[in-house]
């Protein structure tokens, strides 16, 4: 995004910033990241609105890192700000398949996300994501500074992700498994 310099890490998430999204260990686990060695390149970026946005906002200005993150509220342009995220993170007490992290897949983005729900279904741990234990803040901060860090690890993530949509969630994808399904009734008959 446009508020932040060119050279940085953006670690972005989409959603509604209700209690079982859990933002506060996002932002609690960008904090402790940015004050670790390689963690000053760090931005935050959190599209969407909900209860916790005010908590978020004071736990960032009480650090006094609010000038690194954007809590952006409702946006259209989800998909234009995706594209300036460098890293998704998705830190839900419960999920079922997220369309987030879909999309952030679709984007090529290499995705962090608790192991709840159909989370580990879509981040293959160390293959195009890696996952962690709902509200394990150092865990979080520890997996953010991975990606900021090593460049390699982030390009094969992210195209691991977009090669897993392709493969798995295009439309040509679906066509082929119903069509799969379809043969497999029809021979049992």
């Amino acid at each position: 995004p446009e508020h932040f310099p060119g050279d940085c890490f953006v670690v972005g998430s989409v959603g509604r910033m209700a209690g079982v999204k859990d933002y506060p260990t996002l932002v609690r686990a960008f904090i402790e990241a940015v004050r670790q060695p390689g963690g000053e390149r760090l931005r935050l970026v959190i599209v969407g609105d909900g209860g916790s946005r005010a908590e978020c906002q004071r736990l960032l200005d009480e650090a006094g890192v609010a000038d690194r993150a954007w809590l952006t509220g409702e946006r259209k342009d989800i998909p234009d700000l995706m594209r300036c995220f460098d890293l998704f993170v998705l830190p839900s007490l419960g999920e079922g398949i997220s369309n987030t992290i879909l999309e952030a897949m679709s984007c090529g983005l290499p995705v962090v996300a608790t192991a709840v729900g159909g989370t580990p279904e879509l981040v293959e741990e160390g293959v195009n994501g890696q996952l962690f234990l709902p509200g394990d803040v150092a865990a979080l901060a520890a997996r953010v500074l991975q990606y900021a860090t090593d460049r390699v690890l982030r390009d094969a993530h992210g195209s691991a992700s977009r090669q897993k949509i392709e493969a798995s969630f295009s439309i040509e994808a679906m066509v082929a498994a119903y069509h799969d399904t379809y043969l497999d009734m029809t021979v049992r008959r």
